[in-house]
């Protein structure tokens, strides 16, 4: 039973930090848009990016702990299937990734475009700023797809097949 929990809580981690990534670029981003007004539109994506990040960053505390946990309970996998190590590796590599971009979309851009907004600043260099926070989030969005599928070759008998031993 403590295996399944925690697993469990791992793919509702996964839920919580991948899903709302999902739904910002397909509805919210584009809803954002149609608000005329810039101080309510700065306003308003204020408050759901705060949200988001404090359920995004509790969702990848507890992603990190299952992981780990995770990892510990499939150790006679990892040494006796070749292709589970690999797959394991690289989506451990993936996450390594994916938690660096979150700290450089929320810690860096993120912080940096709230000052240039509230500053005044020239909308070049809001734009900018916006552009590369942009990129960020969707590089992470993607990178967190390719790990939820690493994990679905993980659980598979794919990973498996052609033991080392």
């Amino acid at each position: 039973m403590y295996d399944a929990t925690i697993l469990w809580l791992h793919i509702l981690s996964a839920v919580a930090f991948i899903g709302p990534q999902i739904f910002f670029v397909v509805a919210v981003t584009p809803a954002m848009r149609t608000i005329e007004d810039v101080k309510v539109r700065t306003r308003a994506v204020r408050v759901m990016t705060q949200r988001f990040g404090m359920l995004g960053g509790g969702a990848l505390v507890v992603l990190l702990i299952t992981g780990v946990l995770n990892y510990v309970h499939a150790k006679d996998e990892i040494d006796a299937y070749q292709r589970y190590f690999i797959t394991l590796q690289i989506k451990l590599t993936l996450v390594a990734v994916v938690v660096l971009l979150t700290i450089l979309h929320g810690a860096i851009f993120g912080r940096r475009l709230q000052q240039l907004q509230e500053s005044g600043a020239a909308e070049a260099e809001i734009a900018e700023t916006r552009r590369l926070s942009m990129f960020a989030s969707i590089a992470t969005m993607v990178l967190s797809i390719a790990i939820l599928f690493c994990a679905a070759l993980l659980g598979s008998e794919w990973s498996t097949a052609g033991a080392l031993r």
